[in-house]
């Protein structure tokens, strides 16, 4: 989905899918430029069969590198927008440009502290426009990292969106707003264990994954959402639970079709078994913007309450197992090994950095959140004779917006170094974008049902493995729960800069 215009807002997204499949026919051949067709610029005449196979996840192994190739002649800026560090300082043609690549690797290595400083070194010195916007987004990814909102809240005074002409709900959902009404918290403390704990997980009727979390002592249950940048809460569990008010202001969220009213929240202790997290931040909606709705086998609809979601502000200070088919969660202290590679980064977002058969790297969100994994065209044009077949879909949302899809990617394989995986009847949705990272896709829950997904932010660390009592290649199908490819992304902070090109 193309990215909003506002550059700075809170974002709490929740996007309901439905689909309708078409007629079975061929796929479209090889030999044709896939992006052409789903942007419509290919001959006319150019096969648009169809399919109504299901989505698909198959775990082989597979150990595939990526290879240098002959790629087309990029500016230094299409080289940041990949992840790719050393194809950046190699196109560099400033002083600002190679600092720049200095400071993203050291956030892309998981070193939030040392990106801060250089980050903000490059920001009070660029010269360059383009480098000194961006390093202000870099920067912010580092202080969010650390939740250090005071700092932030000091930056955030340089570009404040209330000295624009904005609609008031905008202004209120501006990462500034946020910021100030957590500024006099101090930075949460999060207590792990030092031996693993395995505790019970369940799918929440969406399938993505939930947890039994305590807020204040009172329990309640929890979505794991890796595309929630913060922990977000109903109205209802705040109030039951007792969590105080950082500031007196109403602030706002962006959703997919406007703004909800929210409030700062801090948490005197919100735990997952025995891990405590003491002092964490939240964003407070109504429960009527956490009640989603699931169409059951018999065509009622049924509404749904979500108590709340646990963001990455919490878990990528953790080291997880999610292992769907046994129903559990391992949590663990993370230990840092700086020998491991890392194919997991935090740059606002989670993004995990896979490679194809033929050794092209792409660039997947991780959104635990959303049940459906999906392509964009950015990965067919790594890949442009990749087959493809029409399936039409509606991807909807909170208010009346809906995106229209109608492609499917028929077979695609990616490894995360030991394992592949391999994606059926993938769906194409528009080109994603955050801040100056570039997505070929996002991966949803539906992987995580299909595997067991290990996650360590501080290592860098996602990999795949087959979950327990399942073979490698046995192929799981993950449509039919509740309805094909359903999704419910929930959004946390937003750093500034979003979709800036």
């Amino acid at each position: 989905m193309r990215s909003p215009p506002s550059l700075r807002s809170l974002a709490i997204v929740t996007s309901l899918v439905a689909v309708t499949a078409c007629r079975t026919a061929s796929v479209v051949p090889p030999d044709i430029d896939a992006v052409a067709i789903v942007e419509g610029d290919s001959a006319a005449g150019a096969p648009s069969d169809t399919v109504d196979g299901e989505f698909t996840v198959r775990l082989d192994r597979a150990r595939w590198t990526a290879r240098t190739r002959a790629e087309p002649v990029r500016d230094f800026w299409d080289h940041i927008a990949v992840l790719d560090p050393a194809a950046a300082e190699r196109a560099a043609t400033s002083l600002d440009e190679r600092t720049f690549v200095v400071a993203l690797r050291t956030l892309m290595a998981g070193d939030p502290e040392a990106a801060t400083v250089a980050f903000t070194s490059l920001y009070a010195r660029a010269t360059d426009p383009s480098v000194h916007t961006r390093a202000r987004v870099g920067l912010t990814m580092a202080l969010a990292w650390r939740s250090d909102w005071q700092a932030l809240a000091s930056l955030a005074r340089d570009l404040d969106s209330t000295g624009l002409d904005l609609d008031d709900r905008v202004a209120q959902a501006g990462v500034e707003r946020w910021a100030r009404a957590f500024a006099a918290v101090p930075t949460p403390r999060v207590f792990v264990p030092d031996a693993p704990e395995t505790l019970p997980m369940r799918r929440s009727v969406f399938g993505t994954p939930m947890i039994s979390v305590r807020i204040n002592g009172r329990p309640y249950q929890f979505w794991l959402d890796t595309g929630a940048s913060m922990t977000l809460l109903s109205s209802t569990v705040a109030a039951e639970a007792g969590v105080m008010l950082a500031a007196p202001d109403t602030l706002a969220l962006a959703v997919v079709a406007g703004h909800i009213p929210a409030r700062a929240v801090v948490m005197d202790s919100l735990s997952i078994g025995r891990m405590v997290a003491r002092g964490l931040t939240a964003a407070v909606v109504s429960p009527g913007a956490l009640r989603l709705s699931r169409t059951r086998s018999t065509g009622i609809v049924e509404a749904v309450q979500i108590d709340g979601v646990i963001g990455t502000d919490l878990l990528r200070q953790l080291d997880l197992v999610l292992d769907a088919s046994a129903g559990t969660i391992t949590i663990r202290r993370p230990r840092r090994d700086v020998r491991r590679p890392r194919n997991l980064f935090w740059v606002g977002y989670p993004v995990v950095k896979l490679v194809s058969r033929d050794g092209r790297p792409v660039l997947f969100g991780l959104d635990t959140g959303a049940e459906g994994t999906f392509v964009t065209p950015s990965l067919l044009r790594k890949i442009p004779r990749i087959p493809i077949a029409a399936r039409r879909m509606t991807l909807g949302g909170l208010g009346t917006e809906t995106v229209r899809t109608k492609w499917v990617v028929r077979e695609l394989a990616l490894s995360d170094g030991d394992y592949a995986l391999t994606l059926s009847n993938a769906p194409i949705a528009d080109d994603s974008r955050w801040t100056f990272v570039t997505f070929d896709g996002v991966i949803g829950s539906d992987i995580a049902l299909a595997s067991r997904m290990h996650l360590d932010f501080v290592n860098g660390v996602f990999d795949v493995r087959p979950t327990a009592g399942r073979s490698a290649a046995a192929p799981t199908s993950l449509t039919g729960r509740v309805s094909a490819l359903r999704a419910a992304r929930l959004r946390g902070l937003s750093v500034p800069g979003r979709g800036i090109s």
